[in-house]
């Protein structure tokens, strides 16, 4: 059996085995009734009738549109001012400014919308207690209020934030390389600025902005942590918190009609993605960048400098500072109280101590660190099979494997998390040991990052000519040896920009590890919103603190690592 051969199989069965076999049983299950540990049962569409005569359903699905639709236009609004402010104009410290968009997505979801839980809370969020303390001094009293972040409106705030940094992340770059030079030209022809706006910049813009756009409603759609922490409280679903109650609470356990909820949701996700990847295709035709250089112009803001570097100042408060201040503050005092001088008298690392002091703590922490490099691992050795095939051995099952990638990126995390369920308690696969087990989450977050992994090592394998193997093939060495010796250390800073990657979205994802959790597997992030739920808020958030920091340690270590490991190969 040859390398090639071995190759082929093994990206073939290992590509199938994560996309396809846990999709194929979703829709087995969701046109059957009975546990997912069979399929024996009688065959129906009796889920999809349910589904649809829901007016459950009817209304989670028209909660989840209008959060989705609401916050992508909000961060649509929010990242292109950004953009703009950074690369177009002369506002002062650029660099702190881009630094003061990106440093939020540090923190995971779950602790994002917790932490504005205990800052917007109708009776006890201390924003709300602050702002009745100023309407006190006008003769006014409220018992609660005024704001409420558990509505509707609560989830479309915290959603709206988030989604920011990442639109801003896909549409700087077209600000940056955009040549002003067909600006100037409209403006020298006599073109007022709002026509020159509306009629150069946009659509020069639009690739950008319709496949950020795009991107950004499929990625609210899927949002789970703020619906969850927020809705669960408001009594508001949408579409991924109501696959999640329905496979883990419906009483009796309805496995089917969850399947259904996942193949609708799937079906959309699906469609959304496939206009995406159109939209990034159809870029080209707005190319403007070519052979000759060009040096961007910047606007001049005059007295209005330093108001749009608060703008960001702002932002970074909101998003980064105020989430960070009520973790820790929660975390050090005996209870949640509203800072004061006295409470100041009651601050103590007891809670991080009572913590860190449990066995599960310890265990839980082992899972998280396991379940993150893990991960990395997996996800970074399958993209490289699918890689190999696509473009080494230029096999046409690599083109469609590469393909069939992308299903991990139209489906959302509960979904897959489903979907593992299915798979994995089917009593074949049983005795293996997986389901329930720390295993069954790395897997889930495998298929989920599978789609950018493969991007990242197909573009580190595409800057490694053949010529430098076919050199080493010429001095007698075997296949194994060259890919070892020299195509291994040069795709290597891929290989680790892609690990980092999935090892960082791991520590911060919630759906799958609460989705697949059982009492052998559970992670932090999911000890977290078990301590929220009980109402333990103090432990919950020194958790959360705790997790941040872990992160930022791997985070240092893996850096560290790479350096070294880099260097060493030069």
């Amino acid at each position: 059996l040859s390398l090639s051969s071995l190759v082929l199989i093994l990206a073939v069965v290992i590509t199938l085995w994560l996309l396809l076999v846990p999709m194929l049983l979703l829709v087995l299950n969701s046109i059957r009734t009975g546990p997912p540990s069979s399929l024996a049962g009688p065959w129906t569409l009796r889920n999809y009738y349910v589904l649809f005569s829901n007016p459950f359903f009817h209304t989670a699905l028209v909660n989840t549109v209008i959060i989705s639709v609401i916050s992508t236009l909000g961060g649509l609004v929010v990242a292109v001012l950004f953009a703009w402010l950074i690369e177009r104009t002369d506002m002062p410290f650029r660099t702190l400014a881009w630094i003061a968009v990106l440093l939020p997505l540090a923190i995971p979801g779950v602790l994002f919308a917790l932490s504005w839980m205990l800052l917007l809370a109708p009776r006890m969020g201390l924003i709300n207690i602050a702002l009745r303390g100023l309407i006190s001094l006008f003769g006014f009293s409220l018992d609660d209020g005024p704001l409420n972040i558990q509505s509707l409106w609560g989830i479309i705030f915290l959603s709206w934030m988030r989604g920011v940094s990442t639109i801003f992340l896909m549409i700087v770059g077209a600000f940056r390389l955009m040549d002003p030079a067909l600006e100037e030209a409209a403006r020298l022809s006599g073109a007022a600025p709002k026509d020159v706006l509306r009629r150069i910049t946009l659509p020069l813009l639009m690739p950008a902005l319709a496949a950020a756009t795009i991107y950004s409603f499929v990625s609210h759609l899927e949002s789970f942590e703020a619906p969850l922490t927020v809705g669960l409280a408001a009594g508001i679903f949408v579409l991924s918190t109501l696959i999640y109650f329905t496979a883990r609470y419906h009483f009796p356990v309805d496995y089917g009609l969850s399947a259904a909820y996942a193949i609708f949701f799937m079906t959309i996700m699906t469609v959304l993605s496939y206009f995406y990847v159109r939209m990034i295709r159809k870029g080209e035709r707005f190319a403007v960048i070519r052979g000759r250089g060009f040096h961007p112009i910047r606007y001049r803001l005059g007295r209005w400098r330093y108001p749009a570097l608060a703008l960001f100042a702002v932002y970074f408060f909101l998003t980064l500072v105020c989430p960070l201040l009520v973790l820790v503050w929660a975390s050090i005092v005996p209870y949640y109280v509203v800072p004061s001088m006295e409470a100041m008298k009651m601050i103590s690392f007891e809670h991080y101590i009572n913590v860190a002091t449990t066995p599960r703590f310890f265990h839980d922490t082992i899972n998280t660190v396991v379940m993150a490099i893990g991960a990395g691992i997996v996800t970074m050795l399958i993209a490289l099979l699918i890689s190999w095939l696509v473009v080494r051995l230029k096999h046409r099952a690599g083109l469609m494997l590469d393909s069939l990638t992308f299903i991990s990126y139209a489906v959302p995390g509960v979904v897959i998390a489903l979907a593992m369920i299915f798979v994995y308690l089917q009593p074949a696969l049983r005795p293996l040991g997986i389901y329930g087990s720390i295993w069954i989450i790395v897997l889930g977050l495998a298929t989920q990052y599978l789609a950018f992994a493969t991007r990242t090592t197909n573009a580190g394998l595409l800057q490694i000519h053949q010529e430098l193997e076919e050199a080493g093939s010429v001095s007698g060495a075997g296949r194994l040896r060259i890919i070892w010796k020299i195509t291994t250390p040069l795709l290597m800073p891929s290989l680790v920009a892609g690990w980092i990657w999935v090892v960082a979205h791991s520590l911060r994802t919630f759906s799958v590890p609460l989705v697949l959790a059982s009492e052998n597997n559970e992670v932090l992030s999911v000890w977290i919103w078990i301590y929220w739920q009980a109402g333990r808020i103090p432990e919950a958030a020194a958790i959360g603190v705790m997790l941040i920091l872990l992160t930022a340690l791997m985070g240092l270590a893996a850096r560290k690592f790479v350096g070294e490991s880099l260097s060493g190969m030069r």
